[in-house]
């Protein structure tokens, strides 16, 4: 559809009809056939009238709020919007419904005489749909439902539309019709959002005068409002529950709540709705996830989870999936410091310092290629006897990096030990000690003498390079060296299962190695696949795989609180996924954060928030994990 010829035709099949509900999966192009019908409806009918009922992905108005607006000769004027305040229409869809139906109500009826095009959200699964729709059309009087169907798919709730008294009109979606990648929808709504607020001015609202919907935090939890709260959409209602305006929560002060608003906001206020739509740390207008419990953390692998790390009723691992890996905070906010980066897929892991090892299962420990240390405090290194021993076999060599001096102290560690019937199972370490500019390195193989190797000069902190990764660190000071450290994958590659499954190839070790080859860029290595066939890492790509950029993870132990730390971290962390960072003080204790140099709760959410980092701080305690703004 979209063409003037075509768009004509459709016209003239839906004449007489005065409430046209678009219908169709998320794709089919039903937002543009919506503002193109509408506007042939415009020109040619007398009035051109639009619902947009997408908060997430308005075709025109406000992201986060459902939007009517009618055509003037070429030209969409917005004319009113209703806000929800979240980007979410299948959990919302009773108040999105209600929300519809007033906003249809509070237009001049004369004016709703032209023809009507409703373009819903795309929610057309499930009950959420079925409700979705079945509402949609009783409670707007829908007189006409138009379907894009894409060719060889069948029509969504096919059942329901049968049921409802409503004729249906079916129609082929256009096979040029795609939904935007995420990113591009985050863009555009953002756009929309900030083109809102171009004109705006910073007001307060007591919150003893004024009433607050929706989800907020509890108003005595006001140290709540700065970190979680800031950048939420806020809706401005009238005592009938009109929405007047919209505008973006600043801060919470004094028992009145700061929201910027379009500064043309008129009317007494009466209530204040604010959900779950808000900036992310990047500033895109996005859905706020809820906290997740540490508990509640799913789809964890097997190696990630007891057995394999012993668990502590006072000290829950914390997980954050962060692209090809999981990386795990083993003793929890409260524990000695701790992060195993297991890589999906693979059998190989990073450990980040060596604090509480011995929750860690033996087997993990076989599989882990490097150590990063950050300093040679014992709540960072204790477990390094306990990795020591578990490294005793036939494992290969493991790389360790730590700050100066770490040399001399791996080799005290090492020859603090009797050696005498390790045979051919001694454990193989390639250490280097990190200054900031230069790597000096040394093989250490127990209960033979170090082997030094020729330093190596270190460009922009890279540390180790690989095709699929990379770990880069910066000294901080501590009143002795610490390091933080950036473990950064360069791409993300996913196998589309559905491609997969139409070629009639099976899973296996050839996708590792598919993987491999991308990520090395070499595209003319022929692999073997299941079914005998051999074919091009690069033709497989392209037939198989959706490459996307990398996520970066940043650890970030030990360091005082200092302009000079700040910047190397923030420049470190900067557009990072996930950031653990060692926090052992809140606010209350700042003069002994100082005194000792170490970093407080606020500094953590202070640093993240400059680095734009995508999740922020947790639960105070010796590590806290920066969780999802």
């Amino acid at each position: 559809m979209g063409h003037e010829g075509q768009i004509k035709d459709l016209a003239q099949d839906l004449k007489g009809r005065k409430r046209i509900l678009l219908w169709g999966a998320m794709g089919v192009g039903k937002s543009t056939l919506a503002l193109e019908l509408a506007r042939w409806f415009g020109l040619h009918h007398g009035g051109g009238r639009i619902l947009a009922l997408d908060p997430g992905s308005p075709a025109f108005g406000v992201p986060g709020a459902l939007n009517r607006g009618r055509w003037d000769g070429d030209t969409l004027r917005w004319d009113g919007c209703h806000a929800l305040c979240t980007l979410d229409a299948a959990r919302f869809r009773l108040p999105l419904v209600q929300a519809a139906s007033r906003l249809l109500n509070d237009a001049a009826g004369a004016v709703l005489s032209a023809p009507l095009v409703i373009d819903p959200p795309g929610v057309v699964r499930g009950v959420a749909g079925a409700e979705l729709l079945t509402a949609l059309v009783e409670g707007l009087r829908v007189d006409q439902v138009l379907a894009l169907v894409r060719e060889g798919t069948s029509l969504p709730l096919s059942a329901e539309l049968a049921w409802l008294p409503v004729e249906v009109l079916q129609r082929s979606a256009s096979p040029r019709a795609a939904r935007p990648p995420r990113r591009e929808r985050a863009a555009r709504r953002t756009g929309l959002w900030d083109e809102y607020l171009a004109d705006s001015t910073e007001e307060n609202y007591p919150l003893e005068d004024t009433v607050v919907l929706g989800t907020p935090p509890p108003r005595h939890l006001t140290d709540a409002w700065p970190h979680t709260w800031t950048g939420r959409q806020a809706a401005l209602l009238d005592n009938r529950g009109r929405t007047l305006g919209m505008g973006e929560v600043k801060g919470l002060a004094h028992g009145a709540l700061t929201l910027r608003v379009p500064s043309h906001q008129k009317g007494a206020v009466a209530g204040i709705l604010i959900r779950d739509a808000g900036r992310n740390a990047r500033g895109y207008l996005e859905t706020i996830p809820h906290a997740v419990p540490l508990r509640e953390q799913r789809r964890v692998p097997p190696e990630m989870k007891p057995p394999d790390i012993t668990p502590d009723p006072g000290s829950a691992p914390v997980f954050s999936h962060v692209g090809p890996a999981w990386a795990t905070l083993v003793g929890g906010v409260f524990g000695d410091p701790l992060v195993h980066v297991r890589l999906c897929n693979q059998r190989r892991s990073f450990l980040f310092d060596l604090g509480g090892a011995a929750r860690l299962a033996p087997r993990v420990a076989h599989q882990v290629s490097a150590v990063c240390l950050s300093h040679a405090h014992l709540d960072h290194i204790s477990g390094f006897l306990w990795f020591l021993r578990t490294r005793i076999g036939a494992f290969g060599p493991c790389k360790i990096f730590g700050p100066a001096n770490t040399l001399t102290r791996m080799e005290n560690f090492l020859g603090a030990v009797t050696w005498d019937r390790i045979e051919d199972n001694a454990p193989v370490f390639e250490v280097g000690e990190f200054d900031g500019a230069w790597l000096k390195r040394a093989r250490f193989r127990t209960g033979s003498p170090k082997v030094v190797l020729p330093a190596l000069p270190v460009e922009e902190g890279v540390l180790l390079a690989e095709d699929l990764l990379s770990i880069k660190a910066v000294v901080c000071d501590h009143k002795i060296p610490s390091l933080a450290y950036a473990l950064t994958f360069h791409m993300e590659i996913r196998v589309r299962k559905d491609r997969l499954t139409a070629l009639g190839l099976a899973p296996g070790p050839w996708l590792g190695l598919l993987k491999t080859c991308i990520a090395g860029k070499r595209s003319e290595v022929e692999i073997d696949l299941p079914d005998g066939s051999r074919r091009s890492a690069g033709k497989l790509a392209d037939a198989l795989t959706i490459i996307r950029p990398g996520k970066k993870l940043v650890y970030a132990a030990d360091m005082a609180d200092t302009a000079a730390n700040r910047e190397k971290v923030i420049t470190l962390a900067d557009g990072a996924h996930t950031l653990f960072c060692e926090t052992p003080f809140t606010m209350a204790h700042e003069d002994k954060a100082h005194a000792t140099q170490h970093l407080t709760t606020l500094a953590a959410v202070e640093i993240a928030r400059r680095a734009r980092v995508r999740r922020s701080p947790g639960a105070p305690g010796p590590l806290s994990f920066l969780q999802a703004l």
